[in-house]
């Protein structure tokens, strides 16, 4: 049970308000001036207007609908609401030339020097817009990088990126944007959008008709996922898991009885399940790993046994 505690307390996301539910009272919101989002703990990083989405939108207070909005259809991932931004507007207009809006936040705790941190979010396109672009992602800095005075792409280069050449078209679905970091020590903040400028911006033509590219963000982490070689490399005493790290798929071989049995899950860092599977005497089970690279865990359940979890690198 203690070791399953620490995993879970190692696990911690450390963005504040990850998923946009938080909300700051309208007449706060007001006060507090138009660079202050309606949703705790999120601003606009720059000159920009992104915009805050609910299922229970007030008007007066700037909140679009959802799931039905005037730039798109989308329900939240997680809870009932999300944020969205533009990255792109059309080159057809030279005084919007790397026009970008930006949303930025703060985290729980600074990150650790030479701690490994597994960041994500995750994107889908408003359809209503014109394009779509590959520009997107997330900057991890000590202080927040904040410039009210441009309404234009800032210059940080951002640590997590969605791949260059990689036109997100989903308007469907979540995609995830997702990687690892070294934190060089004292990161504090975090700021999303598309840092590229227009040059630099891979564009295509959508279905929509409204002038430039737009994303909805919502699910916003940042774990702590260093892992020591001891974590990586531990015995269970139900079996073996292996190679790990791994890439398409890990292998487990457990070592029971006649008369045991159990069940094997594998769990994103934060412990939401992705797979479960039954385990019996002498199985070797083939788990395939089509995730994004990062920290997993594994979770064997012997009936009268202690639970075992062990981390399971994905590369």
């Amino acid at each position: 049970i203690i070791c399953f505690i620490a995993l879970n307390s190692n696990a911690q996301n450390l963005v504040i308000n990850p998923s946009f539910e938080n909300t700051i009272p309208c007449w706060i919101f007001i006060n507090l001036g138009t660079w202050q989002m309606q949703c705790t703990n999120w601003y606009s990083a720059s000159g920009g207007s992104p915009d805050y989405f609910s299922e229970q939108p007030d008007i007066f207070c700037g909140t679009s609908p959802v799931p039905l909005s005037n730039v798109g259809f989308q329900y939240a991932r997680t809870g009932i609401a999300y944020v969205g931004l533009g990255p792109f507007v059309s080159t057809t207009f030279p005084s919007f030339a790397n026009r970008r809006e930006y949303i930025g936040g703060g985290l729980s705790d600074t990150l650790k020097h030479g701690h490994e941190y597994c960041v994500s979010f995750y994107v889908s396109v408003a359809e209503e817009f014109k394009y779509v672009v590959d520009g997107m992602g997330i900057y991890l800095s000590v202080d927040s990088a904040v410039d009210y005075t441009i309404n234009t792409n800032l210059s940080f280069v951002p640590q997590i990126s969605n791949p260059a050449g990689n036109i997100i078209y989903d308007t469907l679905s979540w995609v995830q944007i997702s990687g690892t970091y070294i934190a060089t020590g004292g990161e504090k903040y975090l700021t999303i959008g598309n840092f590229k400028d227009d040059v630099n911006t891979l564009v295509d033509s959508s279905s929509g008709t409204l002038m430039g590219a737009y994303f909805f963000i919502d699910d916003v982490s940042v774990i702590d996922c260093t892992v020591g070689i001891n974590e990586v490399n531990g015995n269970l005493s139900s079996g073996k898991l292996y190679p790990n790290p791994a890439t398409k798929v890990v292998y487990f071989e457990n070592n029971l009885s006649e008369k045991e049995n159990g069940t094997l899950q594998l769990m994103d860092i934060t412990g939401r399940e992705m797979a479960s599977y039954k385990l019996n005497k002498g199985n070797l089970l083939a788990i395939p790993t089509p995730y994004a690279r990062g920290v997993y865990l594994i979770k064997i359940n012997i009936t009268g046994k202690p639970i075992e979890t062990i981390k399971l690198i994905l590369e």
